[in-house]
């Protein structure tokens, strides 16, 4: 099993320089037939998702993959070949002017031969994701104290997340108010903008991004990083003071 952040750099690398092949294939009805893997992919409304990079990874060769992409029903099918392979589905969204790769969920977790098979994915925005992936479909969000000033137990601050229009599939969420369990981290929010605030003991705190010159507020709007260099994927990094 490898971790998300590997995951990602590994499937990234693989649309770019391993593809065995790269074909968009049209079918009217997902199905399976020998040699080929088929599905269809959706929102969680059961909307059809097009140009969806569906990859077909091999999963012992390194830089060994078969990529297409999903037609306007949401339809895909490639012929797989020789080999052991998982599917993954990679949906690019441009959200408030930044690009996002997100991962789909599969109906099936588990691997396929040169058989093939049924896979379908939907667009979830929280979750555990199945190996050979980890983490969630959700943003992750970090949190340090700015130096000095620190609470006695980080695990009781409460965080409140207020979305600022929809999310990133274009829905409606809720107010999050949440602590963290492991005293630096809030996981699985879904993906859209928010406006951030903190309390420790029934008093603020104020907010800003991490590591940066920006004034410290009662409450900070952001959106979540496509990337963090050698960090993380879909997070943002906050820093707090009393």
């Amino acid at each position: 099993m490898y971790n998300k952040f590997a995951a990602q750099l590994l499937l990234g690398s693989l649309l770019i320089t391993g593809n065995i092949s790269c074909t968009e294939k049209e079918t009217t009805e997902p199905g399976s037939s020998n040699g080929k893997l088929t599905g269809v992919v959706r929102k969680s409304d059961g909307t059809p998702l097009n140009n969806v990079t569906i990859i077909v990874d091999n999963s012992i060769l390194f830089n060994s993959n078969i990529n297409t992409k999903t037609n306007a029903q949401g339809l895909y099918s490639v012929e797989v070949p020789i080999g052991s392979w998982f599917a993954f589905a990679q949906h690019k969204v441009r959200y408030n002017n930044l690009e996002y790769t997100i991962y789909l969920k599969p109906d099936k977790e588990q691997g396929f031969g040169r058989e093939g098979g049924i896979r379908n994915f939907t667009w979830v925005l929280t979750g555990t994701m199945p190996e050979p992936l980890s983490g969630t479909f959700g943003g992750l969000v970090t949190f340090d104290n700015f130096p000095g000033e620190f609470v006695e137990d980080e695990r009781e601050i409460v965080w409140r997340f207020e979305p600022v229009g929809n999310l990133i599939d274009g829905s409606t969420g809720p107010t999050i108010t949440t602590k963290s369990p492991d005293g630096d981290t809030v996981k699985d929010l879904p993906i859209g903008r928010y406006r951030v605030s903190a309390t420790y003991e029934g008093q603020s705190l104020k907010v800003r991004r991490w590591n940066t010159d920006e004034p410290f507020a009662n409450s900070y709007v952001f959106d979540f990083q496509p990337v963090i260099d050698a960090q993380c994927f879909n997070c943002f990094k906050l820093e707090y003071r009393k």
